[in-house]
This record gives C-alpha cells, structure tokens and sequence, in this order.
C-alpha cells in the first residue's frame, strides 16, 4: 500500500512542509511571528509552551499547539478530544515515565522543554498520543484560547485496498482485524461485510476505531 502524504500548512505564515520540515520551520517562524504581534500589541504578554502531539503508532497525523503555560492538563485533553478523539465518552490520561498525572495541574508545573507525555484515551480501545514539548515562548495569548493550532497534517490519501485505484473513504470494522479494510466509495457499497461495518476515513489517529466518526 503505498500512502501519499500532502505537505501541510503553517498557519502563521501560510508556506507548506512536510511533517518534519514542519517541526524545523516553527523554530524559526513562530518567534518571528511573535515579535510582529508584540509591535501590534493585540494581546496580553504570556508564557506558553510550543508541543508537537502525532498519533504514537500512526506518526502522520500530528499537531503542532501554542498552549497556555497557565492552562490545565485537563484542557488540553478536552482540545484532543474535540479534534481528534470523541466518540464515546471514554476515559482519558496523561503520564509521565508511566505515573499518570492528574488533570487538574496547570502546564506549567508539570512540562518542560524536551519532555514527552504518553496520552491515552478510550483504555478498551485505546488511542495513543504522543506529546512532546518543542520549546517555551513568552508572547501574546488569545483570551479565552489556552490552546491554538499552528500547524496540522493535511490527511493521508490512503488507496483502497480492493480496486487499488481510489482512495479510501470507509473503513471495514471487521475487515480491518486482518490488516486491510480500506475502501473507495464504489467498493464499500459492494462489500461483503455491509454497510453496518463502515465507519468513515477521517484526518484522525483514532480512524476505524470504536464509533469514530469525526
């Protein structure tokens, strides 16, 4: 199967990159980008943190966050839901070297550059992030906006798996057990397993899994 991956876009200054020249753009843009909204003066002055977040198993889907150094874990882990996650209601965690950490600390007391945070949600089927602090800014904050996009994998054009041509927009429940699943629209109304087995090819880490629909 071969899966082609669109260059994603900076939002600050709207150039496309690849994931990982996404990463090394940000280093240099994001600073930039802070210091004309300083001259500006829009906003109030605040500590923040820069955290990379990618699918622990699945690395192509990934976010790039301004986050609220005064803002709670808790926060953060509603944003990932709301994003990437919600289907169910499901438990949710974040740990640190396998102690898991309670939601109500504020980012500040628990993060620093270069630390990386395991996040689990949904402990049945589970979905695991990968959170890692890129870097600390002192800058304008959004109020009411403790958490903001900076960048976002564009979705994956992933073929089907039975014609190989079209790219996949359900995905086989069943199917999927065995290592395929992935279906072009034409394909999924022909499939054996029916339509009650589809859920929906999203931009998520949590795709096919649960009642994930997006």
């Amino acid at each position: 199967m071969t899966i082609k991956v669109p260059k994603a876009t900076c939002l600050l200054c709207k150039s496309k990159y690849t994931g990982t020249g996404m990463t090394k753009h940000l280093q240099s843009c994001l600073p930039k980008n802070l210091e004309n909204q300083r001259k500006q003066q829009k906003f109030k002055s605040q500590p923040f943190f820069h955290i990379l977040v990618k699918g622990f198993y699945s690395p192509g889907y990934w976010l790039h966050l301004k986050v609220s150094s005064n803002s709670k874990l808790e926060e953060l882990d509603q944003f990932l839901r709301d994003i990437w996650l919600e289907c169910c209601g499901h438990l949710s965690a974040f740990s640190y070297r396998r102690n898991e950490l309670k939601m109500g600390r504020k980012l500040k007391d628990v993060l620093s550059i270069r630390m990386e945070l395991l996040y689990e949600y949904d402990f049945g089927s589970t979905t695991e992030l990968l959170v890692k602090v890129l870097a600390e800014y002192d800058g304008p904050i959004e109020q009411n906006k403790p958490v903001e996009i900076l960048a976002r994998n564009e979705a994956p054009e992933i073929p089907c798996d039975e014609c190989g041509k079209a790219p996949a927009v359900q995905i086989c429940t069943e199917c999927q057990w065995s290592g395929s699943g992935w279906l072009c629209e034409t394909c999924a109304k022909n499939h054996e397993c029916g339509g009650e087995m589809m859920l929906p090819v999203v931009n998520s880490p949590r795709t096919g899994v649960c009642g994930y629909t997006g």
